[in-house]
């Protein structure tokens, strides 16, 4: 079910809905892409979000034609997949011992990893996946993903100097890709209690700017045009909740290096989606998987056009 809130600012109108609880086995779950390079910090990171948010979790394991583990393809048996693959049997059990049972699923698919990854992403409304070597799997995942899909690297050393350390960051151009990551965004930040900072990068500015509440009064002189843009996007969220702590930051710079800058110390940093598919992404590059290739936190890549899938 949703709730549309609407507000006005200037004279325009902002529609904000927000998204109750879903009761469906999709809107529900989240998957993990486990195995190979980077998936034991994808599981973490998927197990954590699983245990704060009270979500059902899918493991979900792509093996190569001619494993031993094809013939299990599906929802196999614990105990034959102890047998040919122990690693793989023992995270399933101590996801179980964390979460419960009943919240932890094992789902085995044999073939391409992007290809298999990003059908299954249609089944649950985020896809927890490892940066790995920055191959082509994670680009092609990202690519054609049908959710949400955050991309997880080894822990790093925390970048407490960083004036964004410790919030949950998001990218805003007021596109419509931009405000689907906002939704995103300010929705992850309710639910774990962080703050949120909201970024915007500017091609007039030489430097960058940060702002809250009390600074944003006596610096509106500085990038007006940057401010409006923040303050349009931000204002009904805050309404929405004010419990979430909201920073604005103007940065300099190309895109991509503005926004990677932003991810040092950062719980998430979240990018919305513009396109889909490789031409348009050669046409215009690529900030999404630019981020996600060498920020230095996690990063979230939300498509514009989801697509709900059967439930896995």
């Amino acid at each position: 079910m949703t709730g549309r809130h609407r507000f006005r600012r200037d004279g325009g109108t902002y529609d904000v809905t927000t998204k109750r609880k879903q009761t469906t086995a999709m809107g529900t779950s989240i998957a993990a892409g486990i195995g190979g390079a980077g998936g034991w910090q994808a599981l973490a990171w998927a197990v954590e979000h699983a245990e704060l948010t009270g979500a059902r979790l899918v493991l979900l394991h792509i093996c190569p034609p001619g494993s031993p583990l094809e013939r299990m393809t599906g929802k196999p048996v614990i105990a034959q997949v102890e047998v040919v693959d122990p690693p793989l049997a023992r995270a399933v059990a101590k996801a179980r011992a964390r979460l419960g049972g009943q919240r932890v699923a094992l789902r085995i698919r044999s073939g391409d990893p992007a290809v298999q990854m990003a059908e299954a992403s249609a089944g649950v409304r985020l896809l927890v996946i490892g940066a790995g070597d920055q191959g082509r799997t994670v680009h092609r995942t990202l690519r054609h993903a049908h959710c949400p899909v955050v991309v997880v690297r080894p822990q790093m050393r925390p970048a407490s100097a960083s004036p964004l350390a410790g919030h949950v960051v998001v990218g805003l151009d007021g596109s419509s890709a931009a405000r689907t990551a906002m939704e995103f965004a300010f929705g992850y930040a309710a639910e774990r209690g962080f703050p949120l900072a909201a970024v915007h990068v500017s091609d007039v500015s030489r430097d960058d700017y940060f702002y809250d509440d009390v600074t944003l009064s006596t610096n509106f002189a500085t990038e007006p045009h940057a401010l409006e843009l923040l303050a349009a996007e931000t204002e009904p969220w805050t309404l929405k909740d004010p419990a979430v702590a909201v920073r604005r930051a103007v940065l300099h710079g190309s895109v991509a290096g503005a926004l990677i800058r932003a991810g040092a110390g950062a719980r998430l940093l979240v990018v919305g989606d513009k396109h889909r598919g490789v031409v348009s992404r050669v046409r215009t590059g690529d900030v999404p998987l630019t981020v996600a290739a060498q920020a230095p936190c996690p990063v979230a890549v939300v498509p514009v056009n989801q697509r709900e899938g059967e439930p896995l």
